[in-house]
């Protein structure tokens, strides 16, 4: 990631609060000491596990945390002056620095609040921050793949690739302007049935126009590629998908004039309204699209001449 060189090396190599602790080590109780110590100054902020990296990244790098200009001033707005701890931390640094007193295991992992299905699971036997969905389920939910095309073989490079990739889809329906001829045959390049259709209306319609007979289908266009593992996710039980969204608040949408524009029109609908997702990450389900598409066409016009009326 760009901003991997920006973080922290405390932070990068900290020992999450999921750790085993060996309680009866002398570095831990000068560390956990340290923490009640520090409990009325500002690096009291900081959560522990993440603070005690910082004690032992400054005693064996010499490195200072730099805090927050705000977690810095007291009551009054004046400057807190923290003390010199660096020799305290180094002098414990070079007594235990030989036991390697942080160890890393293979049985403990931190996945940091993630939705998981279990293909992503490895080998540890304590897991901290993950939530479990049930994959995708063959037998219970069949998926089409609706496929936005304006030229003829545009989407000849997804379907070709597509049997070896991870997949949901059990059918493909390809959207083609009226005016193209595609003579493909697609059983050359996928056992998955592919189904051409030709365009009664704009582009921007597909989503409501594309003859999906499967309960479930998802959409993308011609210039993308289906990823090597789609892996859909569902609540255990009640089998409902699991959807990505953004909220719709300032720093995520409202500051963003589009995405303000696409909140305004969406709460007409729902006045309480507050997540935006990307087409492409939804999995829609064909019955709700059918009455959905029917009364927006309704207020709005086939095409949707009528929504700025």
């Amino acid at each position: 990631d760009a901003f991997y060189e920006d973080i922290p090396l405390s932070l990068l190599h900290h020992t999450n609060g999921n750790g085993i602790y060996n309680t009866s080590h002398p570095l831990l109780e000068r560390l956990t000491g340290q923490l009640e110590v520090e409990a009325p100054c500002p690096y009291n902020s900081i959560p522990y596990d993440y603070r005690m990296s910082q004690m032992w990244v400054e005693g064996t790098l010499g490195i200072v945390p730099q805090l927050a200009t705000k977690i810095m001033l007291n009551e009054e707005g004046e400057n807190i002056t923290l003390s010199d701890n660096t020799p305290m931390f180094s002098k414990w640094a070079n007594r235990w620095k030989d036991e390697v007193p942080y160890r890393f295991t293979k049985a403990i992992h931190n996945y940091a609040a993630t939705n998981l299905i279990p293909r992503h699971l490895g080998p540890e036997y304590v897991i901290h921050g993950a939530k479990l969905y049930s994959p995708w389920d063959p037998a219970r939910t069949k998926v089409t793949l609706v496929i936005m095309e304006w030229f003829f073989d545009r989407s000849l490079n997804l379907i070709e690739k597509l049997d070896s990739k991870d997949h949901p889809f059990s059918q493909v329906i390809i959207m083609i302007p009226p005016s193209v001829t595609n003579t493909h045959d697609y059983t050359q390049y996928t056992a998955v049935p592919v189904t051409l259709q030709f365009r009664d209306s704009a582009d921007y319609m597909d989503l409501c126009s594309a003859d999906v007979k499967t309960e479930w289908f998802m959409i993308t266009n011609s210039y993308h590629q289906v990823s090597r593992h789609v892996d859909l996710m569902f609540t255990p039980g009640k089998f409902v998908p699991v959807v990505p969204f953004t909220p719709a608040t300032y720093p995520f949408c409202l500051k963003y004039p589009y995405c303000k524009e696409i909140i305004m029109l969406s709460q007409r609908w729902n006045p309480k309204h507050k997540q935006v997702i990307l087409d492409m990450d939804m999995l829609y389900h064909t019955k709700e699209r059918n009455a959905f598409c029917r009364e927006w066409r309704e207020r709005n016009g086939d095409a949707g001449e009528g929504l700025y009326a």
